[in-house]
């Protein structure tokens, strides 16, 4: 005999308002965690994109020395062609140089005017393929014997003629790192509750409708046919909770995001529709996934069909 998908619906909609003081406990956990667990996700993605924006930037800068003979600049520059992993590089005079530090202080023209002719050196620049491995490059361009014709300290020419960012990234990574680690151990112990909430949940929901589901053994009913609005009613409660996790979160971004690209104009924090898809697919699929462990856990348990 056919079973109408509506009668498993009744049921697990009579179920979960027959429970309903643990079903909203249920309900509450799941959307704390599942808020929690969205939270981390938009923070990482903004925070990836940040990182990856200072990644960007990454580059190494040789500054030479004033009557640095042109000769021996175009055979340093020849040579960090050559070095694996470098993109580019840029001539930078000192006329272009000291441009480029009035256009950066601008708002305060003081600077610029305490200025005794123009003190600051031409440099070569240098573009990465791939930033996070610049240390290489830097210490391919040390050993270059070029180096030494054309900067102030050839004997040490990382204290002032060679500068980098890989410090900085590298410990914006490190940051990062230990933040995700302790967030992912954090929403673990927060979804294990839920799958034990929602277990204590089912298990009541067994518990009230221990005689009718004797009769329906009596008949003859299926275990699928007897187990099915339980697990229906797990996912439910979690799909509840997903569902209001990803409309506070969205709420949220609307304003906080803005707020933040206001006040820290310096970093490029934004949240696109991509991203926004990915929050719902991971909520939804995750609340799902919850539901059906929780309560199939606990039908497993309790349930002797």
């Amino acid at each position: 005999m056919a079973i109408s998908p509506g009668y498993f619906l009744r049921e697990t909609w009579s179920s979960f308002r027959r429970n309903w003081v643990m079903s909203l406990v249920a309900v509450s956990i799941i959307y704390i965690s599942l808020l929690l667990v969205g939270a981390f996700f938009l923070t990482s993605s903004v925070l990836n994109e940040i990182v990856s924006s200072f990644e960007a930037k990454v580059q190494v800068q040789v500054f030479l020395k004033d009557g640095a003979l042109p000769a021996d600049v175009e055979s340093l520059q020849a040579d960090i062609q050559k070095i694996p992993n470098v993109k580019s590089i840029t001539y930078i005079t000192k006329a272009q140089a000291l441009e480029r530090f009035k256009e950066r202080t601008k708002n305060t023209p003081q600077l610029v005017e305490q200025l005794r002719g123009n003190p600051l050196p031409a440099s070569i620049e240098v573009a990465l393929s791939k930033p996070r491995e610049v240390q290489g490059v830097v210490d391919a361009i040390v050993k270059d014997a070029n180096l030494a014709k054309v900067v102030k300290n050839p004997d040490d020419p990382l204290a002032s003629d060679i500068r980098y960012g890989q410090n900085v990234v590298e410990n914006l990574f490190k940051a990062t790192g230990i933040v995700r680690v302790f967030a992912a151990a954090f929403l673990i112990l927060l979804l294990v509750v839920s799958l034990v909430l929602i277990g204590n949940t089912i298990r009541l929901a067994i518990y009230s409708r221990r005689r009718e589901i004797g009769i329906m053994r009596l008949v003859g009913a299926s275990n699928w046919f007897i187990r099915t609005p339980f697990l229906l009613e797990g996912v439910l409660q979690s799909l509840i909770g997903s569902v209001l996790a990803l409309l506070t979160l969205i709420a949220a971004q609307a304003f906080i995001v803005p707020w933040l690209q206001d006040n820290l104009k310096f970093l490029p924090v934004s949240i696109g529709g991509l991203t926004v898809a990915q929050l719902a697919a991971l909520l939804i699929f995750s609340g799902i996934l919850i539901g059906l462990l929780g309560s199939g856990t606990a039908v497993r348990r309790y349930l002797k069909v």
